[in-house]
């Protein structure tokens, strides 16, 4: 049976500007948002909105200036810090450590010059952490080990920043994905780290993944690139699991695929790759139980979209559930513990977006949240006690606390 959503606060920090990517500590006291903005042409397919949202880079012929900033909210929603971090299309990812302690943004900073940036801050005061990097194209995405030590970064390449004790370093390590067989520029759309900061997973935009090792504040180790050959797929999303088990990944025509990081490293090879059946879309979210167990997958099916959830062996995957969903999905988590499997939908822009919960071993929807305009981020806690969400109506939302959670 459908319940109400527990919905704690609302906050609409810009006017006109949308939420692209939200964040919270493991146990959801403290949250993160950017603010963000696109402009759409009306004729904007659904393939061609996601590539603009979701890895690929803008229009830069579009007026999106403006002033972006990033927050940062406690539990009971009030304001703790922000910043501005942005004069062009803004903030397009955000990161918290799951201590609470670290936050990072990262996205475009200026149309002239044009380049991205990657900002680090102290989660309780909105303190600089190093002075903003900048980036050739846009961040795509960012990710941060539980104590927020490392720091990893997507753009047109891979960058880690190390903290061994004495800060971040001024210069990142980089890694630059192969060049396409075609010819055409290639990005890294997507990147994890595990909570101990031992394992980086990226994702490129010719359908690359690969895996880094960190040992002694350097990288030690990389992994074979997965497939050898370029086969027209797109890494669209990255989940790792906590205990830096392995981690799923979402990519083209369906596929998504479990990669166990002790045996990928040395391999190359994923643990298991299946396909969604009876659809050719791309997966663009993955979410993964801390201890790797459950996988979900979210997927465009035309107009509207599914989720499905997947139990890990390990060796093989068994799919759970599958639910169809209202619109197309943008994004979708999971909680440390397994417990529920989050979805964000919505397009095209202009039309209602929802957040959905669902019990993630039964697929029984617990509650569905209406918006209004399409929306793309959501994240579950890792205690499973919050939910965070964000919206292209310019809202962030924090529903809390999910009452049929179990107590510690």
């Amino acid at each position: 049976m459908t319940g109400s959503a527990p919905l704690l606060w609302q906050k609409t920090p810009e006017t006109g500007h949308f939420i692209n990517s939200v964040a919270c500590s493991a146990d959801g006291t403290r949250v993160i948002a950017g603010t963000f903005l696109h402009t759409y042409p009306k004729s904007d397919a659904y393939a061609t909105t996601f590539a603009k949202r979701r890895g690929l880079q803008a229009d830069i012929d579009l007026d999106t200036t403006g002033m972006f900033h990033t927050y940062c909210w406690d539990y009971q929603g009030n304001l703790l810090w922000s910043v501005l971090s942005s004069t062009y299309e803004g903030v397009y990812w955000v990161a918290m450590s799951a201590d609470g302690n670290v936050a990072a943004s990262g996205g475009w900073y200026s149309q002239s010059p044009l380049n991205g940036y990657i900002a680090a801050y102290d989660a309780g005061t909105g303190a600089p952490l190093m002075p903003n990097y900048p980036t050739d194209s846009r961040v795509n995405q960012v990710a941060l080990s539980a104590n927020g030590t490392v720091l990893a970064a997507a753009s047109n390449k891979l960058h880690l920043f190390i903290n061994t004790g004495s800060g971040f370093p001024g210069t990142p390590w980089e890694w630059t994905p192969p060049p396409s067989s075609t010819g055409d520029d290639v990005n890294v759309i997507a990147c994890g780290v595990s909570a101990d900061g031992q394992y980086v997973c990226a994702g490129t935009s010719s359908g690359k993944v690969v895996l880094f090792k960190i040992a002694n504040g350097a990288v030690t180790q990389t992994s074979p690139t997965w497939p050898t050959t370029d086969d027209g797929s797109i890494v669209h999303s990255l989940a790792m699991a906590t205990n830096g088990a392995g981690f799923a990944a979402g990519m083209s025509a369906g596929q998504f695929g479990y990669f166990d990081c002790a045996s990928f490293l040395t391999s190359g090879t994923p643990t298991w790759v299946n396909t969604l059946s009876g659809n050719a879309g791309a997966v663009y979210g993955v979410g993964i139980a801390g201890d790797a167990g459950t996988v979900s997958v979210v997927v465009n099916t035309g107009d509207t979209g599914e989720v499905a959830a997947y139990s890990n062996a390990g060796v093989q995957a068994a799919q759970l559930w599958l639910r169809d969903l209202p619109a197309n999905p943008n994004e979708t988590s999971i909680d440390g513990r397994g417990i529920w499997v989050a979805t964000a939908d919505g397009h095209p822009d202009g039309t209602p977006g929802h957040f959905t919960l669902f019990n993630a071993s039964s697929g029984d929807q617990v509650w569905q949240f209406t918006t209004g305009n399409m929306s793309w981020p959501i994240q579950l806690s890792e205690n499973g006690r919050v939910c965070v969400a964000g919206s292209d109506d310019g809202s962030v939302y924090f529903f809390a606390p999910l009452l049929l959670c179990p107590e510690e």
